[in-house]
């Protein structure tokens, strides 16, 4: 988050950079966190990839919490981080252009661009974009799949999210990741800026949370759909053990229902 958000600052305030700097920036600060946790927690760095890996891969239900909070902690922090490292020179420009405002906000939070993405176009890029990682994500952890040598998989990712930054920043800032978004929203909140500009559009629910989960659940059903064999996705599940599952789900309610009757 350190990372991108200072590339992002350098380029929209500093005028330093490029567009392809802020991407290879994203792209490999995502290699770095990986890399640097991958070992221990997985490395998931995003709230959509703990959920899906839930759904489709058995992730225990009882750590997406600790996950999801562990994540926005982390961008939470790292957004405080890249606001000290360049306080002064976004204090200076907001001096100097305090018309420009959206300029700080954009490189910081992410949004539909004016002139470019809708909301239904601002909901579909991040869907599609996240649908790819999510495919690609499960094809890496995919041992039936000829996956890279050990430790590849956090570079190809830190790619992925450079290629994937250059393809569809430029429509909705290319969130890809419900806290990318909402922690430099919090943090920016706890620095003194509009709490309503932070917050007066939906995108921040529809765009960075909606669409990224759904976009990586679906994209997980594409995969074990067309390329998974094993046994661990509810794709593949045996239909005798689906229907096991289900009669199972309903007597638990049944006797819920009558504990409260009672």
């Amino acid at each position: 988050m350190t990372i991108g958000l200072c590339a992002n600052i350098a380029h929209n305030i500093a005028n330093s950079g490029s567009n392809d700097s802020m991407a290879w920036s994203w792209g490999f600060g995502t290699m770095a966190g990986i890399y640097i946790a991958g070992g221990v927690s997985g490395g998931h760095l995003n709230p959509a990839i703990t959920i899906m890996l839930y759904v489709f891969r058995g992730f225990p239900k009882k750590k997406i919490l600790i996950y999801v909070v562990a994540q926005l902690i982390g961008a939470y922090i790292g957004s405080l981080v890249a606001y000290g490292i360049y306080r002064n020179c976004i204090l200076n420009y907001l001096e100097t252009n305090p018309e420009q405002m959206t300029d700080v906000y954009n490189s910081f939070v992410t949004d539909r661009m004016d002139g470019v993405a809708d909301a239904a176009s601002g909901f579909l890029t991040e869907f599609v974009a996240t649908a790819f990682i999510g495919v690609i994500v499960l094809a890496l952890g995919d041992d039936s799949n000829a996956p890279p040598g050990a430790g590849m998989n956090a570079f190809i990712l830190g790619l992925i999210i450079s290629i994937e930054t250059m393809a569809f920043s430029a429509s909705t800032g290319a969130a890809l990741n419900p806290a990318r978004d909402l922690g430099p929203r919090l943090a920016l909140i706890t620095l003194g800026f509009s709490r309503h500009d932070m917050f007066s559009d939906g995108w921040w629910i529809y765009g960075a949370w909606c669409a990224t989960i759904t976009g990586a659940i679906v994209g997980a059903i594409l995969y074990d759909i067309a390329i998974f064999v094993g046994g661990e996705s509810p794709i593949n599940y045996p239909r005798n053990s689906v229907k096991r599952v289900g009669h199972k789900a309903k007597v638990r309610w049944r006797h819920r229902f009558r504990r409260r009757e009672r």
